[in-house]
């Protein structure tokens, strides 16, 4: 079992952080070359295509991978669904584009939607293959084929881009992204469908996987609520800028999180019964998730203007302020994931539901409250929404898994002060020089030298799982 987990971390990890390291290269190469408005645009099909993907999913790959015994008429009825759902969803959105186009008022969009649409049924097709290398721990087939192939269809984005078409560069880059990846997963799995569909084995995927779907689409609604409340209250310009602000705030957090717990479900499914050890395996990656994450976006929200500068020119600097804020709140999805992760391990998917809906009536009546005042004050409303987050969780995780908010705290709380004290070096710095790079690199230098000295004197138990870890 170490050694699956150790092979899966180490390739879940390469495969998680060069993949979106080439894409976070990409996005910031694009955003100099595009605009917020053409980011915008884009982002204002992510409501429908959440939903899609959720009623698409429907809970199944998830079901594929918690399974014990997952037998060939399983594989078969789940892609014979999800194939089927996506077709229609796909036809549903073509022939409503133009309704979605006016609702925004913004031209163009229902032909990029149309053209963007495609991803679901490409995406659908790879569902059961990749459910099947992620069952197997083949985390290194994953790694190989996708660090490749984000990298290809990222310099054919910058090359788009760089000649005139626009966010039609960004709808270049998912679609061959999603082509190229999904061929990938059937080479490597040599799986086939046989289009052999069993009720049977339909009806014990969907026991586990409906309560997932309900669980989605309340993710899917509240997590694309924002953008839809900006893009038609406000613009596709201000649309642009909170979908950046978002992305890079939560790049490290929401990256780290997905990469570990990604690796570990299928690992954690095996131990569903054991909840001692679930319970140790959870407080031990929280500590050492946070132990990266903290640092990170504690130093950007300090240095974000100058990040911003440097990185997507003077053009973004307006989104300053939301990056800042977003900087706190997307800290806490470390923990929000993990508790996800728990719930679906242990198989208790209808209690997550239950779970997720009391958050996100509550993150709704946040957003009524706060969106007539403008991006920032619906950030801070976004900020809020993340505290009440880990506190609703954490009485359910409490109550299934023995893990209380006392003990999450005291995980956390050496590394939040540790990563605290040295903003003093970056503010002392920022007094003293004034060129902007010398200035940034000098207290990139500064503050992670500090916290990395902390984290010895006080010897972090991080360090050691860490460069445990490293060694093995």
């Amino acid at each position: 079992m170490k050694g699956d987990t150790h092979k899966s971390l180490l390739w879940s990890g390469i495969q998680q952080f060069v993949v979106f390291g080439i894409q976070f290269g990409v996005g910031i190469v694009l955003a100099r070359l595009l605009t917020p408005f053409d980011f915008g645009v884009i982002a204002m099909q992510g409501v429908f295509f959440a939903i899609s993907n959720a009623f698409i999913d429907c809970g199944l790959e998830g079901a594929l991978i918690q399974k014990k015994e997952c037998t060939r008429e399983d594989a078969n009825s789940a892609f014979i669904f999800s194939v089927t759902i996506s077709v229609a969803l796909y036809l549903l959105l073509f022939f409503g584009a133009p309704l979605i186009q006016d609702f925004y008022q913004t031209p163009n969009l229902g032909k990029v939607l149309r053209v963007s649409a495609l991803v679901l049924m490409i995406n659908a097709a790879g569902i059961v293959p990749r459910s099947l290398l992620q069952r197997q721990l083949r985390f290194k087939e994953l790694a190989i084929a996708s660090t490749t192939i984000y990298f290809f269809a990222g310099a054919v984005a910058v090359y788009m881009a760089y000649h005139g078409y626009a966010y039609w560069a960004l709808v270049g880059q998912t679609l061959l992204a999603a082509v190229l990846i999904n061929i990938a997963y059937y080479v490597y799995t040599r799986w086939h469908p046989t289009f052999k569909f069993s009720i049977e084995s339909f009806r014990q995927l969907i026991t586990f996987g409906l309560p997932m779907l309900l669980t989605a689409l309340v993710y899917a609604l509240y997590n694309n609520i924002y953008s839809l409340v900006i893009g038609k209250r406000y613009d596709a310009h201000q649309l642009g800028l909170y979908n950046r602000a978002e992305n890079y705030s939560g790049y490290v957090s929401l990256n780290l999180s997905d990469m570990s717990m990604r690796a570990l479900y299928p690992i954690l499914s095996r131990v569903q019964d054991d909840l001692e050890q679930l319970k140790v395996a959870a407080l031990r990656i929280l500590h050492t998730s946070a132990f990266i994450v903290v640092p990170v976006n504690v130093f950007l929200l300090v240095k974000a203007e100058d990040i911003i500068r440097i990185l997507l020119t003077e053009k973004w600097l307006e989104m300053a302020p939301l990056m800042q804020v977003m900087c706190i709140s997307s800290m806490t999805y470390v923990v929000s994931n993990l508790y996800l992760n728990l719930f679906k391990a242990i198989g208790r998917t209808h209690i997550l539901f239950i779970c997720e809906l009391i958050k996100k009536i509550l993150g709704i009546l946040i957003l009524l409250i706060t969106f007539q005042y403008g991006l920032l004050v619906m950030v801070w409303g976004l900020l809020a929404y993340a505290v009440i987050n880990i506190l609703v969780s954490s009485y359910f995780v409490y109550r299934l898994v023995g893990i209380t908010l006392l003990e999450q705290g005291r995980e956390v709380y050496v590394v939040v002060m540790n990563a605290l004290l040295p903003i003093l070096c970056c503010v002392l710095i920022s007094a003293l020089v004034d060129d902007l790079y010398m200035r940034f690199v000098l207290s990139l230098a500064a503050y992670f030298v500090s916290y990395g000295l902390l984290g010895w004197l006080v010897k972090d138990k991080a360090i050691d799982f860490l460069m445990g870890y490293i060694k093995k």
